[in-house]
Formats: C-alpha cells, sequence, structure tokens
C-alpha cells in the first residue's frame, strides 16, 4: 500500500519509465549520485527486500570490500531520510534485506493498476471512466526504462524481467484504449495512443497491426501509405535489414493496402 502525505503525494517519487527523475529528495552529491541512483532503483524494483550483499554484486559487479559496501548502504539510508513520524525510509527486515518504506515509490506500479481498474474495475461498464484511465495510464509512457542511465551501469538489469513487463504492459494499455476509439468510432486518437505505446514498446507487433487497422479506419489512404512505410523503416531499424516483417503485419498489409509490395 502506497503512503500518501497530506499533500496527497508520496513523500519520495521516481519516474523510471523514461528518463530517471526524482522528486522529494534533494540532489546527493555528484560523486556518490550514480551508485546512490542505481541502489534505489534496485530497492524499488525489488519491494519484498534486497540482501546488502545482492545489492553491491549489481553495482559493483567485480566485487567491493565491505565496508566500502557499508558506507553505500548508510550514505543511501540518509539520502532517503525519515518520514514525519520518524521511521526511516530505509529499513532493514528481520532477515537481514533492505526495505524501503511505503511512502517511497515509482511509476512502474500506476500503469498496471490503471490498467486493471480500467478493464477489469470502474472503466470495465464505464466507457468515460476507462478512457481516463487508460489516458492517464498510457501518460506514464514517456519511454524505455530508465532511457538516461548511464553507459556501463545497471547491468543486473539484463537479468531482470522488468523491461519486458513493461513494454508489454504498455502496449495492453494502448491496444485497450485504441479498441475503445475505434469502438467510438474515432481513429484518430487511437493512432496517437498506439504511436505513443511504440516509444516504449517500438517492436510489438500488435501495436504495429492495430496501427495499420487505425490508419486504415481513417479513410485516408495517404496516411494508411505513410504509416505502412514508417513500419516498414521501423523493422528495417530493428532487424539491421536483415528481417522481412512478420508473416501477420505481411498478411494485414495485403489486405488493407495492396500497394505496399509495388511500393
Amino acid at each position: 500500500m502506497v503512503d500518501i502525505t497530506s499533500s496527497g503525494r508520496p513523500a519520495v517519487y521516481a519516474r523510471l519509465i523514461g528518463t530517471y527523475e526524482i522528486t522529494g529528495l534533494d540532489a546527493p552529491d555528484a560523486e556518490h549520485s550514480p551508485l546512490l541512483h542505481e541502489a534505489l532503483v534496485m530497492l524499488l524494483l525489488h519491494r519484498e527486500g534486497v540482501r546488502p550483499r545482492v545489492l553491491a554484486s549489481g553495482l559493483w559487479p567485480r566485487g567491493v570490500t565491505q565496508d566500502v559496501r557499508d558506507a553505500l548502504i548508510e550514505r543511501l539510508r540518509t539520502w532517503l531520510g525519515s518520514d514525519p513520524d520518524g521511521t526511516p525510509r530505509l529499513g532493514t527486515d528481520t532477515n537481514g534485506r533492505l526495505a524501503l518504506a511505503p511512502s517511497v515509490v515509482s511509476d512502474l506500479d500506476v500503469p498496471r493498476t490503471l490498467h486493471h481498474e480500467a478493464t477489469a474495475g470502474r472503466g470495465a461498464s464505464n466507457a468515460r471512466i476507462r478512457e481516463r484511465l487508460l489516458n492517464d495510464a498510457l501518460a506514464l509512457a514517456r519511454g524505455p526504462l530508465l532511457a538516461n542511465r548511464p553507459q556501463g551501469r545497471y547491468i543486473w538489469l539484463s537479468h531482470e524481467i522488468i523491461e519486458a513487463q513493461l513494454s508489454l504492459l504498455v502496449a495492453d494499455v494502448a491496444l485497450a484504449l485504441s479498441a475503445h476509439h475505434l469502438e467510438a468510432g474515432n481513429p484518430t486518437p487511437a493512432l496517437n495512443a498506439l504511436n505513443t505505446a511504440l516509444t516504449t514498446a517500438p517492436t510489438d507487433e500488435r501495436l504495429w497491426n492495430e496501427l495499420l487497422r487505425a490508419a486504415h479506419a481513417t479513410g485516408d489512404t495517404a496516411k494508411l501509405e505513410s504509416t505502412a512505410a514508417s513500419l516498414i523503416a521501423r523493422n528495417h531499424e530493428h532487424s539491421g535489414g536483415a528481417r522481412r516483417l512478420p508473416p501477420r503485419t505481411e498478411a494485414l498489409l495485403d489486405e488493407l493496402l495492396p500497394s505496399w509490395r509495388d511500393a
């Protein structure tokens, strides 16, 4: 459960989708800032807690002494501070794992909550609420996870599944919003939603296919042609020019724009 301050905001809020940003904390000194920010991300992705040795192996994959590790943890504890009741925002549980207080949150859980509420909660039977919830969720899709991460850091993320999960979630949100708009006969906002999702999930074939259907629904042949051209270019970029379009996308293009092969 997220702890919200009297102002209606979490005490510390980290934006991890797109550019990494933190509100609610002073900027740490430049020398220790990269390690502190990376340690906070690891803890935010593992709300159940992280053992100090696991944290250290992620931050220093080539090894580090215990005194350096412990100094970093204390520096992180000081940076995060305490809640108004005096509870440290970085605690240690009975098993020795480091864990964040509920008052320290990130944007990662918000789209999932909003998508569930839109499709299985209040929005399931109310189109106006569904549209608002899905728009709020998609507004958080500002790009890939930690888009501005320093080169050579966050190596441990390659062993996590969060990036794949985030891409799938953003695509699911956009597909639900697109379907909502297309059912209402509004293909332009459907196109906008799908293009937004492509910044986070650029290779999701479901988005590609729905984008073509939405472009076709506009009745604008030029729009459909430009959409097809952009997807072909995107496929060329992400496959290094070595792969054809996915079979389902090719089949859909054959149905909606038979002239695409000639072009």
